[in-house]
């Protein structure tokens, strides 16, 4: 590049820069335009200089910058130096264009001032197409109530949202722009999670979520989700994340209501032991519940969410039940009902009461929908089973008590006066004998025989029914038998009252408790082995007890019934209590001896 003597540039050098500048230069001398390089005319949409040169800055500028350009000539002339201002010219083709200008004052004699322009049309466009988009972002975070947050991980300096602070109950000025106000917000019990979610990002997650509770200004916390974005420097190192936060406070508090109640239904219903399933008529997927698998057997995944799955189950006798009740809803039955029976997994049948509600669109519309339980009737048909068994049995054992009694009192009462009959007989043909001995040891031993005979028919209508048990009552009946079995067995034995007195207990529980004590003896004369029995008959306040305890060999509970012949008679037992209501338990250890309480709530009974 020549220069001239002296160091200076020659002249022709800064026109050449001026006209090679991509940006527009002009010179106005007293508000006229003197020169306009290349770029200015392009800026104009002139062809030639001439076209601008002589006009008012004023002409070509827009009126909505004629105020800019006042102010910044007033700034020049005070000697004040100008800041690039933005503008907007007006082509020559009547179009505008958005500039950036920088005025300098070259001399303030005749007022010569130098403008340099710069197109800042994509500038602007770009500028406005940010706004869009951050006026867009910033409605969709109105609208979606998040706060958004700018953490710096190498300063610490964190950019909260209005939206942000709003959440937590604070104002603009209220939260420090740094971390540390996060950390003084967040829930002790919290900083585990907060920490995982900030290593993974370290250690290369590119996500960062996760909830956290935030202290709210009023001091109650706010349960927040917070989502960042990890930005990373050159190394991959995150150096920055920008997330939002999103209150869902109310979402858990609704989720926590949802479990709660789904607890308390899935509780009902497993206290109810009841299946749900839940039909849709109009594709035929059911909805079966874990519970609804597991009354027949199944896992969750081995039955399909199809009505083809109940077809198959179902019993194909109990098949036309089922559709009736289907077929009574689709005519405007208000509830479905019908009992059925279901193959377990195992190969029986499980009855189930299946119930349910139909779902219409409208009111006069199709059924489209039922949600239903099903509840295992095993338990209660085996309940009612047993119930039946034992009111036939209550009455077996009841109507053989009253045969047993009527026999008893027809023995004794004929056969008693047929043998006493005989005895007189046998003492008069005594005496005919006269002094033929032979003829008289006849006569004795018809007599031995008919003494035999006579105890044989009182033993007899005494195991029938003892008359104690009628005329005298359960007291007075057992201290009989315990005396006479303790000497027929030869074990010793005693029976212990107390508060009886005088008072009777109802027919059928003194019938009950003798016989339990009576087979509860005879199970100790054939298996116990022991020498001596204590039987104990109370009346408490309210209830009567019965307890028989032998100091015999024992025996070890649980034990397969009936192997030595003992277990037949324990089952007689327990189901004579049962009769009327009694519980019964037995307690015995090998080498031990055995005891058997009884005890039943009873009335006071009548005296006789």
């Amino acid at each position: 590049m020549p220069a001239e003597p002296g160091g200076s540039i020659d002249a022709s050098v800064y026109r050449r820069l001026v006209e090679s500048s991509p940006d527009g230069i002009l010179l106005t001398v007293n508000q006229r335009i003197v020169f306009a390089n290349p770029a200015t005319t392009r800026l104009f949409g002139a062809t030639h200089s001439d076209q601008i040169v002589g006009k008012s800055p004023y002409d070509l500028f827009h009126r909505e910058s004629h105020l800019v350009m006042a102010e910044r000539v007033r700034r020049l002339r005070r000697g004040d130096a100008a800041s690039p201002a933005e503008a907007k010219i007006v082509r020559l083709d009547g179009g505008c264009t958005d500039i950036e200008a920088c005025a300098v004052l070259l001399s303030l004699e005749d007022e010569t001032i130098q403008v340099t322009m710069r197109d800042i049309t994509e500038r602007k466009r770009r500028e406005a197409r940010l706004h869009q988009s951050e006026e867009r972002l910033t409605l969709a975070f109105a609208g979606a109530q998040e706060g958004v947050w700018d953490w710096n991980l190498e300063t610490g300096a964190v950019v909260y949202s209005p939206r942000w602070k709003e959440m937590l109950g604070y104002g603009p000025d209220e939260i420090a722009a740094d971390v540390s106000a996060w950390e003084q917000l967040l829930h002790p019990d919290d900083w585990p999670t907060a920490q995982a979610l900030y290593d993974a990002v370290q250690h290369g997650q590119n996500t960062y979520e996760g909830e956290l509770r935030l202290l709210h200004k009023q001091g109650h916390y706010v349960t927040v989700l917070t989502r960042g974005l990890p930005i990373r420097g050159g190394d991959g190192r995150a150096v920055r994340i920008v997330g939002t936060h999103l209150d869902v406070t109310e979402r858990k508090r609704t989720e926590m209501a949802l479990r709660e109640s789904e607890e308390r239904l899935r509780l009902a219903f497993a206290g109810a032991q009841e299946g749900i399933w839940d039909w849709d008529l109009e594709t035929n997927t059911v909805v079966y519940s874990s519970r609804w698998k597991q009354m027949l057997g199944y896992g969750d995944e081995e039955i399909e969410p199809h009505i083809s799955a109940w077809e198959r189950l179902v019993h194909p006798e109990d098949r036309r039940a089922a559709d009736r009740a289907h077929d009574s809803v689709s005519q405007g039955q208000q509830t479905y009902e019908a009992e059925f029976r279901l193959r377990h997994k195992d190969g029986h049948y499980v009855h189930v009461l299946s119930r349910g509600f139909p779902v219409r669109r409208d009111p006069s519309g199709p059924v489209i929908r039922i949600v239903g339980t099903h509840f295992d009737l095993t338990e209660r048909r085996n309940r009612d089973q047993e119930r039946a068994r034992n009111e036939l049995l209550a009455h077996l054992v009841f109507v053989q008590e009253d045969e047993r009694r009527r026999i008893a009192r027809d023995m004794h009462d004929q056969f008693g006066e047929q043998l006493t009959a005989l005895s007189l007989r046998i003492a008069s043909l005594r005496q005919a004998c006269g002094p033929r001995t032979d003829l008289t040891a006849h006569a004795d031993a018809l007599d031995e025989i008919a003494r035999h005979l006579d105890h044989d028919v009182e033993e007899l209508v005494w195991q029938l029914r003892p008359t104690a048990l009628d005329d005298l009552g359960l007291q007075a009946a057992l201290a009989n038998y315990i005396q006479e079995w303790s000497q027929r067995v030869g074990i010793a034995a005693a029976l212990h009252t107390s508060g009886l007195l005088d008072y009777r207990l109802a027919s059928e529980v003194e019938t009950a408790l003798y016989r339990i004590a009576q087979e509860a003896l005879n199970n100790v004369a054939k298996h116990s082995r022991a020498h001596r029995v204590e039987v104990i008959l109370e009346r408490r306040t309210d209830y009567v007890v019965l307890i028989i305890e032998d100091d015999g060999v024992g025996f070890e509970q649980g034990g397969r019934a009936g192997t030595d012949g003992r277990g037949f008679g324990l089952v007689g037992m327990h189901e004579r209590a049962s009769l009327v209501g009694a519980q019964l338990d037995i307690e015995s250890t090998p080498g031990q001896g055995t005891t058997i309480l009884v005890r039943m709530a009873v009335p006071v009974a009548s005296t006789e």
